[in-house]
């Protein structure tokens, strides 16, 4: 075999490698503390699901909160009007009057929350939601919902480090293995 075939090899055992896909960077899989926050505290219990894409952290029969990969969506099921209050939470870049706080663990940092188009509730908008690395504060003091109100959230996240995955790795060792055999014939001949 030649030394351009070989190097063909090696370049594309190193391509393979390069190109490996990166982990995923969603919210699928990570813990998730929901705790209302209203009249200057925390208003209930707080509750602790794994964002799976299912509905869950109910306050008060009044709305859901779903995480996905990359979205947070309320669900509201009752008309509501949330009423003004003096401010509950004020830490960490994270402000609330009247509303909901979601914490992340084992999740990717927040870098960008931005409101989907899906969303329904007039005079919602960027003010009412605050962000840092691993919490969102979604206030709603003052603002009206129906049975059919939807708040829908975009996430971005900081890219992950690109990882190689073991098929990429087993690739380029066969690679290598199978020019260093070559070489070593040729060597041999010499």
């Amino acid at each position: 075999m030649s030394f351009t075939r070989i190097r063909i090899i090696l370049i594309a055992a190193i391509a393979c490698l390069t190109s490996a896909s990166s982990a995923s960077a969603g919210f699928l899989g990570s813990t998730i503390t929901s705790q209302y926050y209203a009249y200057g505290t925390k208003s209930g219990a707080s509750s602790t699901f794994t964002a799976d894409g299912g509905a869950h952290a109910r306050f008060a029969n009044y709305f859901d909160v779903t995480v996905t990969d990359s979205q947070i969506i309320y669900d509201f099921h009752a008309p509501v009007v949330w009423s003004a209050s003096p401010v509950s939470l004020d830490r960490d870049g994270l402000q609330l009057r009247n509303g909901n706080l979601l914490t992340f663990l084992d999740a990717p940092s927040i870098i960008g929350v931005a409101i989907n188009a899906a969303s329904n509730v007039g005079r919602f908008s960027a003010a009412n939601v605050t962000f840092n690395s691993s919490g969102i504060a979604v206030d709603w003091a003052g603002l009206s919902f129906t049975s059919a109100s939807l708040i829908v959230l975009d996430l971005r996240t900081a890219a992950p480090p690109v990882v190689a995955e073991p098929p990429a790795y087993a690739l380029m060792l066969g690679g290598l293995t199978f020019a260093a055999g070559i070489l070593r014939k040729r060597r041999g001949r010499a």
